[in-house]
């Protein structure tokens, strides 16, 4: 539950501004397997700890857009400090 002027503050990275070759086979690889060119499988190693695998989405604006058509939420304000980085401000959308 969130107020009527709750934010959401979202970093992310637009996974297509690379030119890495191996950046660029893993997102068609994902494209073939039916995912999102940013959806990455990962976990976290320290030492001798392992944590489990879980997805991680990195989305372009026009993804991010679309993911949050019809949730009630909308990206408006989007700040983009270096390359592919970004910061998007998520908010409800008005009734």
């Amino acid at each position: 539950m969130t107020s009527r002027d709750a934010l959401i503050i979202a970093e992310t990275r637009d996974p297509y501004k690379t030119d890495n070759p191996a950046h660029l086979r893993y997102h068609e690889r994902n494209r073939r397997r039916g995912r999102m060119g940013g959806q990455i499988r990962m976990r976290h190693r320290f030492r001798q700890y392992v944590g489990k695998w879980f997805d991680y989405l990195f989305v372009s604006k026009e993804e991010m857009k679309e993911i949050l058509e019809g949730t009630g939420w909308t990206a408006e304000i989007f700040i983009e400090p270096e390359d592919s980085q970004y910061i998007a401000i998520i908010k409800k959308c008005e009734k």
